[in-house]
Parts: C-alpha cells; sequence; structure tokens
C-alpha cells in the first residue's frame, strides 16, 4: 500500500477547496498510519467516522461553492458525492476491524481522492478559469 501525502497536484486553484483536500490527505494518512502501526482498533473506528464526518462537511462546502458560481455540472459533482458516501459507508458496515478490510478501504479512499480530485475537481478550476478570465 502507498503512502499518500499532499502534492501540489491536487491543487485547483481554490484556496478553500484546496485547505479542505489538504485535510482529507492529512485524515487518510492518518488511518493508514494507524492500520501500519497496529494502533488499538477503536482508535481506527474513530478516524474512520472523523473521515465520513469530514467527507460530508467537505462535500457540502464545496457543492455550495459549486452552487455560488452557477457551476454547469453541479448535479453529477454532487451525485459522484453521495455516490462515494454510499461506497464509504457500505464499506465501513462491511469491516469488522479486519485489518485487510480496513486496508483495502484505505486504498479505495485514496484512489478515489487522487481520480476525484484531479478528474472531477479540477474541472472546477477551469470553470472558473474561463468564467472570470
Amino acid at each position: 500500500m502507498s503512502d499518500i501525502k499532499w502534492e501540489k497536484k491536487y491543487e485547483i486553484g481554490h484556496e478553500r477547496i484546496d485547505f479542505e483536500h489538504q485535510i482529507f490527505v492529512d485524515l487518510i494518512a492518518k488511518i493508514d498510519d494507524a492500520v501500519k502501526n497496529e494502533k488499538d482498533k477503536k482508535y481506527i473506528e474513530r478516524l474512520l467516522n472523523e473521515f465520513q464526518a469530514y467527507a460530508t462537511f467537505h462535500f457540502i462546502s464545496e457543492e455550495n461553492i459549486m452552487y455560488s458560481i452557477n457551476y454547469p455540472d453541479f448535479e453529477i459533482h454532487k451525485k459522484h458525492h453521495n455516490e462515494l458516501l454510499d461506497k464509504y459507508n457500505q464499506k465501513l458496515m462491511e469491516i469488522d476491524l479486519n485489518e485487510q478490510k480496513v486496508e483495502d478501504l484505505i486504498v479505495f479512499l485514496k484512489d478515489w481522492f487522487v481520480n476525484h480530485t484531479l478528474n472531477e475537481d479540477k474541472k472546477i478550476a477551469i470553470f472558473v478559469e474561463g468564467k472570470y478570465i
């Protein structure tokens, strides 16, 4: 399992979204570290719950930003957020804190973050650049 850390390539050029994305990366890394270092299962469970709560907050925050700028793909983007939360919740229900299942969830989160940020969130930046240039 590869480590995840904040990289400039994840920046979309919106200060608030970029800051919130950095917190996402930090949370994923924290969960990953807790599993690798065999931390207490209750602690890992708390981190997983923290991620869930933060994802909900961030998605609402990002959606409010998209709505305020009349982002044309708002509904599609919001649907992607809802799908992630649904998949995450489903995976959480399947986890009995079996280490392999938690590791699978971490891989899922890393892949999702990278793909969503580079492919979907970057579109927000492109829209803003085109709208305000």
